[in-house]
């Protein structure tokens, strides 16, 4: 079986396993099936997308809201049973290319103000903190983090390298977007 993995927009057919894995990454405060299903049939800013390996699996995904040059990353997980593994960095790669092809100048999000990890990972691949929002969050109430930082020119492929080496059939990424439809496979061949 190939090791390849795949980025696509997410589909309404993807729904309940995002979901589940929302549900398993974030608990109580996760976002429901119905809220995932708004964002991709009723909101015109929303560009979501799905990581699956060669068992079309959903192993991560991300969702972001793309207003004139500005791209928000507005939900983000990978399979906790597949955490620690450098996918995260490698789905963080791709929303940096998302807003590289939509031609943003500027790429935020939010964090738990307690959630050390995303908030190294975020700030390892060049994101800064930005404010603090007080009681952003709920179950449990929280303050949250705005991290910002400017769509980089070029895509650290460094990260792949080092992510894909147990994947050497490499990743391909099928865009379907405001940026038009093409498919790029890291690494290049």
């Amino acid at each position: 079986m190939t090791d390849l993995l795949f980025l696509r927009p997410m589909s309404l057919d993807d729904l309940d396993d995002v979901a589940e894995l929302d549900s398993r990454a974030f608990g109580e405060s996760g976002w429901s099936r119905r809220y995932f299903e708004g964002e991709l049939t009723q909101s015109p800013i929303s560009i979501f997308y799905v990581l699956a390996d060669a068992r079309r699996g959903i192993v991560g995904y991300f969702g972001t809201w793309h207003v004139v040059d500005q791209l928000h990353l507005c939900t983000f997980a990978v399979d906790p049973d597949r955490q620690g593994r450098g996918l995260g960095a490698l789905l963080l790669n791709c929303v940096v290319r998302l807003a590289q092809r939509l031609q943003c100048g500027l790429i935020q999000l939010e964090v738990r103000e307690s959630n050390e990890v995303a908030r190294s990972l975020y700030r390892s691949r060049g994101f800064n903190e930005e404010a603090v929002r007080s009681n952003l969050y709920s179950n449990p109430r929280e303050d949250g983090v705005l991290m910002g930082m400017p769509t980089p020119a070029q895509i650290d492929h460094a990260t792949w390298r080092r992510v894909g080496a147990g994947r050497p059939s490499g990743l391909l990424l099928r865009w379907d977007d405001r940026g038009g439809s093409t498919e790029e496979h890291w690494p290049d061949r």
